[in-house]
């Protein structure tokens, strides 16, 4: 897709990184940041070398009397903050987010508006830290209260009914997402709401529900295709947002200590987890981005540890970015279904900062 963030990275980001060295040293940390996750490694030598240089280049263009604040910089910025948060290292990953929101404030308006994709990209690092770390996007900007948290699975609701040959879903996979859907758009305003009423209603809702919470696919084969894995890892959200619903709601003290040493259906995370890592990236581009979605961020909130959040939330980004253009229509539907079944689960965080400490 050619309005996709993807492409702009393939394109223009990659065009100004030739002629820029802050960029340059920026994207080859990324190349080779992303190859030491692959392997499981500590950062290499080649790793500390150019994220050593691309940290220099952006220090020495902002302390200059009138800061350098081009494409180059502010692009370099991003995989600092992205490699940071993936690896976990909240205090680099923070100042690197307060920073670079610093640094676009303080560009002109008609320059914000020239690097529109630039900035999409920023924000979806932003949104990606916010699920991970568990707290509200440290941008305004990045509030959406247009976009309801059913919105994803109206989406697929919609789709689906046009599939009508069933060439994607089985009937009880579709079955499964129309319970879910329903749940959701009953409780789907509450995501502002206080625990007494949230308890409430989550009550209400499952007395109600008509879902049996059981799998109708087993794992016998090692052949599965990548509509079975897809069925199969819609089942499991669907069982896992049942799970968050009927999760007993303890005091905020006795909740964090569970979340410290549980996930919330630590079983279907795996296979969830395992499954997507099997379909390709392009079968889910091309036929499944929204149940994509749906899938990555159920499995995200039910996950109290940050490793797993971390799997998960870094995964979507590389199917996102291929759907995704400026608008971030996908992750914007994505963070606020997440931060939903967060509040509905009691697993949100017991403040309200945005990306900082």
């Amino acid at each position: 897709m050619t309005d996709s963030l993807a492409h702009h990275l393939r394109s223009h980001w990659m065009q100004t990184a030739m002629t820029d060295p802050c960029l340059f040293h920026a994207t080859l940390f990324s190349a080779s940041a992303s190859i030491d996750m692959l392997r499981g490694q500590q950062s290499t030598t080649l790793t500390l070398y150019h994220q050593t240089w691309a940290i220099r280049l952006i220090n020495e263009r902002l302390a200059q009397r009138e800061p350098v604040l081009t494409y180059g910089t502010l692009g370099a910025v991003i995989p600092l903050l992205y490699y940071n948060m993936v690896a976990l290292d909240r205090e680099s990953a923070v100042a690197h987010q307060k920073g670079l929101v610093k640094m676009l404030l303080a560009t002109p308006k008609s320059f914000r508006a020239d690097i529109g994709p630039l900035i999409a990209i920023v924000k979806l690092a932003m949104l990606s830290f916010a699920c991970i770390y568990d707290m509200l996007p440290i941008w305004d900007c990045l509030y959406s209260n247009t976009i309801r948290p059913n919105a994803l699975l109206r989406n697929i609701v919609s789709r689906a009914v046009l599939d009508s040959e069933r060439i994607l879903y089985y009937k009880e996979t579709l079955d499964a997402i129309l319970d879910v859907y329903e749940a959701v758009s009953r409780l789907d305003h509450l995501v502002d709401a206080d625990e007494p009423r949230i308890s409430a209603e989550v009550d209400t809702v499952l007395s109600f529900a008509r879902s049996n919470n059981t799998l109708t696919q087993t794992e016998h084969s090692q052949e599965y295709d990548s509509k079975w894995r897809i069925n199969l890892c819609c089942q499991l959200s669907a069982q896992l947002l049942w799970n968050i619903l009927r999760r007993p709601r303890q005091s905020r003290g006795h909740a964090e200590q569970i979340q410290n040493t549980t996930d919330n259906g630590g079983s279907e995370i795996e296979r969830i987890l395992k499954h997507i890592q099997q379909v390709e990236p392009l079968y889910w581009i091309t036929h499944a981005p929204d149940v994509f979605t749906w899938i990555v961020f159920t499995a995200a909130a039910a996950s109290s540890t940050l490793p797993v959040r971390v799997a998960f939330i870094s995964r979507a980004g590389t199917v996102l970015t291929a759907v995704d253009g400026e608008s971030l229509s996908l992750i914007r539907q994505g963070w606020r279904y997440f931060w939903l079944l967060r509040r509905l689960g009691g697993l949100d965080e017991p403040h309200t900062a945005r990306g900082e400490d």
